[in-house]
């Protein structure tokens, strides 16, 4: 494959990954527990944060961080699938 052949395949590359990066933007995650509901995108970017329960700052706190580590847990494996799918496939990755 001569170089200008890779810098097309780069290219068509970087094309996809904008285009995924696009798709995740739209995709929301949610998590949720008695104190608060998180939302997020595919590519973790905490849109909303709802309290629901607001008597015990010190279980909203722990509730509260609790829901963004696993919503963003979430973003992250949906934006991994997401940028797996364009990845070129080279023998022995997978």
């Amino acid at each position: 494959m001569g170089f200008f052949d890779q810098m097309k395949q780069l290219n068509e590359l970087k094309e996809k990954m904008e285009e995924s990066k696009k798709r995740l933007d739209a995709i929301e995650v949610e998590s949720s527990n008695e104190y608060v509901r998180i939302t997020a995108s595919g590519n973790r970017k905490v849109k909303t944060v709802e309290l629901l329960k607001t008597d015990d700052v010190t279980a909203l706190q722990s509730h509260l961080t609790d829901a963004i580590n696993e919503v963003l847990a979430k973003a992250e494996n949906i934006m991994q699938s997401e940028m797996m799918s364009n990845m070129p496939k080279i023998p022995g990755l997978g």
